[in-house]
């Protein structure tokens, strides 16, 4: 039985089974009408919610949470969806004007209106009503983040040509919605199926911002290649360590906090000897400062379950431009002002659009006493790819999924493999790059200072990113 068919019979038992009548719109009225209306598609005759948001502010990241009750048990591939009205360039300029922002709710079945139970716009309640009446229910959760960039500049026409400010930068956080069937509970003695999305591949919450430092650190910080501020210094760095010996790990490489359970470093820092590490070895500590230091109050181990390189990383080959690993974590991390995954990269691909931007990156790297002890950070600009393939002396394809940050300066040698590069927009960071080469000098063999650090770009890696952690 296809899943229509079984979608249609299903629909049908329950109406015969609980006694259910279809509601028309006619009779279901919003409890906020000025926030949340029925509407229908003239088109296909479905009805939708419609939901009106006059409180985003430029610069604001709008978290929505919609919650429904609709009156039967819903099978668990139906769960509704959220998403903006117009699109989002449309969106920021209509909240730039001082007009709402405009967001269409898919319900789980065109015919069939739940609901409002509660609507939040960033942990305020704008709309409150009440659940369906109903012997058997249905909760349905939808949510959807969205940023506003408080320096984003309108497009201007001159002429017939439609020229775009450079500062335009995509910064939408856009979630993919899974559906999570949770154990059924009892509300006033009637079962309640509650369904929700999950959380987002890249948590985004109340109570933690990605890619934001401590206020404390902001106050002191210092870069260029000098030691910094412990507290709230880049949280989102991990530094990893081989297990083999269990009474002294051996520290490996960097890594990033992505999610509550992902963290991203080089494929290369987790390969040995034809073979990937067994993730039984590998143990990361976020939150950590002084990598000879396994007591500090704020660091949390994090063992790993599970390593997921990228498909294209063929070890054998010296020039890999997918040389990328996700590491899967057993247990969530705790977000504190020590722990913050960093924010995923929201803008285009098109490298161009970031040369001459000043990016940040951290790193227990080499020192002349050999590896660091606590991290150093540096600021990295980056470099067209001509100047990349030029001072490099043309070691990459034109096409390579990499970029070159010249290190103004300071020493890359001290930033080690697997780090990652942030750039930062408005006071959240967000990761571009993850440190692939230290270039060497051919007589000593060792990392040249003069040389530019390469990275491996994130950008085009996104869809694999979110195929392996979704």
């Amino acid at each position: 039985m296809s899943l229509s068919s079984w979608i249609v019979s299903f629909f049908i038992l329950n109406l015969y089974s609980i006694g259910l009548a279809v509601v028309s719109a006619r009779f279901l009225q919003s409890p906020c009408p000025d926030v949340f209306t029925y509407q229908m598609d003239t088109r296909t005759r479905a009805y939708f919610g419609r939901i009106e948001l006059n409180d985003i502010q430029p610069g604001e990241i709008a978290r929505l949470r919609v919650e429904l009750s609709i009156g039967m048990q819903l099978p668990p591939k139906l769960v509704g969806s959220i998403a903006l009205v117009k699109s989002r360039q449309a969106t920021i300029e209509d909240i730039m004007d001082g007009k709402p922002a405009l967001y269409r709710v898919n319900f789980p079945l065109p015919n069939l209106l739940p609901t409002v139970l509660s609507i939040d716009l960033n942990g305020q309640v704008i709309c409150r009503g009440q659940r369906a009446d109903a012997r058997v229910l249905t909760a349905i959760k939808l949510e959807h983040t969205f940023f506003a960039p408080v320096q984003l500049s309108k497009p201007q026409r001159k002429g017939k040509t439609l020229e775009m400010d450079d500062s335009d930068t995509d910064l939408i956080l856009r979630f993919e919605d899974q559906v999570q069937m949770q154990p059924a509970t009892k509300f006033l003695n009637r079962p309640i199926f509650e369904r929700s999305t999950m959380a987002p591949p890249y948590p985004s919450s109340a109570m933690t911002t990605c890619g934001r430092l401590s206020t404390t650190f902001m106050k002191k910080h210092i870069l260029d290649g000098r030691l910094v501020n412990r507290q709230g210094a880049f949280p989102w760095n991990a530094p990893l360590f081989d297990r083999t010996r269990q009474h002294n790990p051996r520290y490996v490489c960097g890594s990033t906090i992505i999610s509550s359970r992902h963290l991203l470093t080089a494929a290369h820092c987790v390969y040995e000897i034809n073979e990937f590490i067994d993730p039984a070895r590998l143990l990361a500590i976020p939150g950590m400062y002084n990598i000879d230091n396994f007591f500090e109050e704020n660091a949390q181990f994090a063992y790993i379950e599970a390593i997921f390189p990228h498909d294209e990383y063929v070890p054998e080959e010296d020039l890999n431009d997918s040389d990328l690993a996700v590491l899967l974590l057993k247990k969530k991390l705790t977000f504190n002002d020590y722990v913050v995954p960093i924010c995923p990269w929201q803008g285009e691909n098109d490298l161009q659009r970031i040369v001459g931007q000043e990016g940040f990156l951290a790193g227990w790297g080499v020192t002349e006493q050999g590896v660091a002890t606590v991290p150093t950070y540096i600021r990295s600009t980056i470099v067209s790819r001509r100047q990349c393939n030029r001072h490099l002396e043309g070691v990459y394809p034109s096409n390579g999924r990499i970029f070159c940050g010249d290190g103004q300066g300071s020493n890359p040698c001290k930033v080690d493999f697997g780090s990652g590069l942030a750039l930062k927009r408005g006071e959240q960071y967000y990761l571009r790059g993850v440190v692939y080469r230290r270039m060497v000098d051919p007589e000593t063999l060792r990392c040249d200072a003069a040389k530019y650090m390469v990275y491996i770009d994130i950008a085009p890696f996104r869809y694999w990113l979110k195929r392996v952690m979704g």
